[in-house]
């Protein structure tokens, strides 16, 4: 019932492509593996444009412009983020390694303005969270 759902979504020249395959599974991955391709050249783009970011000085508006860039980012690579159920805590550490490649990724791109400001946040035993960073820095 599902290979038959899926066949008749599909144009009639792809659904003659994949007539062969056996089930919706195997349909599924097949579709997948051939039309579901990243969009490497977008990416490139956009790490491009925050490392372009990165390297200039900024203000405190900088934040807002790599943060859209590193969502993007995040949407472009999906497929790279694990979806199963993690017990060891790996996947929750993976996740704070990269906050924090990209939190000190903003603070060195921040202008001289925010030298002490950024010394004193470097210097915090725990930090919370980014948008936090931010705020300090704010004020």
């Amino acid at each position: 019932m599902v290979t038959s759902w899926i066949l008749n979504s599909l144009s009639k020249d792809i659904a003659d492509s994949v007539d062969y395959v056996n089930d919706s599974i195997e349909l599924w991955k097949e579709l997948e593996d051939r039309y579901d391709q990243t969009n490497r050249a977008k990416m490139y783009q956009i790490q491009k444009e925050i490392d372009d970011l990165s390297r200039e000085v900024l203000d405190i508006t900088g934040y807002t412009k790599m943060k859209k860039l590193w969502e993007l980012l995040n949407t472009l690579s999906i497929k790279t983020h694990c979806s199963c159920v993690c017990i060891c805590g790996a996947k929750e550490r993976m996740h704070k390694v990269e906050q924090y490649r990209r939190f000190i990724q903003f603070l060195m791109g921040l202008n001289e303005v925010y030298t002490v400001v950024r010394g004193s946040i470097l210097m915090m035993n725990h930090l919370s969270s980014m948008a936090q960073a931010f705020a300090l820095l704010i004020q």
